[in-house]
């Protein structure tokens, strides 16, 4: 799958990127609101923390400590 942003002014469809399709292709067309409604990455660190998607974690066995490290950044 590959994502290319655009630009849709009624008529037609304007894409930011050159893309090389060599046969016709099916295609899902987003429309956004507008950029500022973009989701910027604290907003989607914010989701995954907030949605418990990931709370499954929170019960899962610890198998990995500083020990298992090849390189310790500092």
């Amino acid at each position: 799958m590959l994502s290319i942003r655009g630009i849709y002014d009624g008529k037609k469809l304007h894409l930011s990127d050159k893309v090389k399709v060599n046969s016709p292709r099916a295609v899902i067309v987003t429309f956004l609101d507008s950029e500022k409604d973009d989701l910027n990455s604290e907003a989607l660190h914010q989701m995954a923390v907030q949605g418990g998607a990931f709370d499954f974690l929170k019960e899962e066995e610890e198998v990995y400590s500083d020990k298992d490290l090849k390189v310790v950044y500092k």
